[in-house]
């Protein structure tokens, strides 16, 4: 991992909702690369790859509670990772769909 000055090279609109002091992207790693991968664009991709290497970013993206289809699918090719090894991808089997009790 390089310095630590990913956050103020990736898009503004993306820790709209987070206090940017206080994120560390060591520690906030999930949150940072689950915002990138569903919201950001190609150039915030490119940090996070610069920054954290492939090799650690492919350890990490399957620990990601929350990915949208698009998001899930582009890693999974990208890492060439089945998607039923994502964590976000079981999560969204075991959730009933709305009005089944």
């Amino acid at each position: 991992m390089n310095d630590a000055n990913l956050l103020p090279k990736l898009s503004k609109f993306l820790f709209w909702d987070y206090n940017t002091d206080t994120l560390d992207p060591d520690i906030d790693k999930r949150i940072i690369l689950e915002r990138v991968f569903t919201r950001g664009t190609e150039q915030d991709e490119r940090e996070v790859f610069k920054y954290y290497g492939k090799a650690a970013l492919k350890d990490t993206v399957v620990y990601i509670t929350h990915l949208d289809k698009k998001a899930l699918n582009y890693l999974s090719i990208i890492f060439n990772i089945p998607k039923e090894q994502f964590k976000c991808y079981k999560r969204t089997l075991s959730e009933k769909p709305f009005g089944i009790c």
